[in-house]
């Protein structure tokens, strides 16, 4: 763990290292737990999750490595949902830490925040969480930006992301943080690029700046020219009637870039794959309408 700690700090001096991790939705938009993640964590003494895990068998992995303590995020799976908490208080060395993946319990409240797109104006929110739960740190995802964010003698931090943030998106630099709780109440957190698991990651996350120019950093589209269209698309009435039909039409070409055996998804492959899979003939057929009129536009 003297890897990622700074050379001002003695390493005795560390009384806990807890594993920070968030938004792996797996296995819909990542399949598995990257190795190197048991690398990073290998020798922490709890793992926390914030949100956004997927289905339950995530966490199960992540004990095999340390106790887990998870709350749901608001994308996250149904048994995730049902079954871990909206927030979490968590005291581990006299230190009172809050987990929260930090989305808007209200849906509408929560796309009004993201037009916003103000990460400031969001993390004084998760600042706020934390005073009124007294506890010193608020451990948040939802963002998929690793941060590190003090106000009020308060510590904001995100630990970024594993998997992409939607299903036309991948994550570009995949992180994950340790929280090192010190003796006489001090605590340090060092970020780790999964892609360089040997050393500390210094985030790049402009706070003053809005999710998109953020974005250019720590993601990309995963859509070929031709498919840029495809998010502004409305597929309201396919969900409706056909819950789950496009993305199983499209997860399938998605984890073929995030894998890293495409760079993109075309518009052959999603054509390619809405006339041979496995859905409704009525669906297909709306889906089949919905590009053309998009590509004639």
């Amino acid at each position: 763990m003297k890897n990622y700690l700074p050379q001002t700090i003695d390493p005795a001096d560390v009384v806990t290292t807890i594993g920070l991790i968030s938004d792996t939705h797996m296995p819909q938009r990542w399949a598995t737990m990257p190795t190197a993640v048991s690398q990073i964590f290998a020798h922490v003494d709890m793992i926390f999750h914030a949100g956004d895990v997927g289905e339950l068998w995530v966490l199960d992995e992540l004990s095999q490595l340390a106790p887990v303590i998870a709350v749901h995020g608001n994308d996250d799976s149904e048994d995730a949902q049902r079954e871990l908490p909206y927030q979490q208080i968590v005291t581990v060395a006299g230190q009172r830490l809050l987990i929260w993946h930090s989305h808007y319990a209200n849906r509408v409240d929560e796309l009004h925040a993201r037009r916003s797109g103000n990460l400031r104006e969001g993390c004084l929110r998760s600042i706020a969480r934390a005073k009124s739960a007294g506890a010193r740190l608020v451990y948040f995802g939802h963002w998929h930006l690793p941060l590190i964010f003090e106000h009020d003698g308060i510590v904001a931090v995100n630990a970024g992301a594993i998997a992409s943030g939607n299903p036309f998106q991948a994550q570009a630099v995949q992180t994950v943080a340790l929280l090192f709780l010190l003796k006489d109440d001090r605590f340090h957190i060092s970020h780790v690029n999964l892609a360089d698991p040997k050393r500390p990651y210094i985030p790049q996350t402009d706070i003053d700046s809005g999710f998109a120019k953020n974005f250019e950093i720590y993601g990309r589209s995963i859509l070929a020219p031709d498919l840029a269209f495809l998010p502004k698309v409305d597929l309201s009435e396919i969900y409706r009637t056909d819950r789950g039909a496009f993305l199983n039409v499209w997860l399938p070409l998605a984890h073929k870039v995030w894998a890293d055996e495409k760079p993109y998804v075309t518009l052959d492959d999603l054509l390619a794959a809405v006339k041979t899979a496995d859905i409704k003939e009525v669906t297909r057929q709306k889906l089949l309408i919905i590009i053309g009129t998009n590509l004639s536009l």
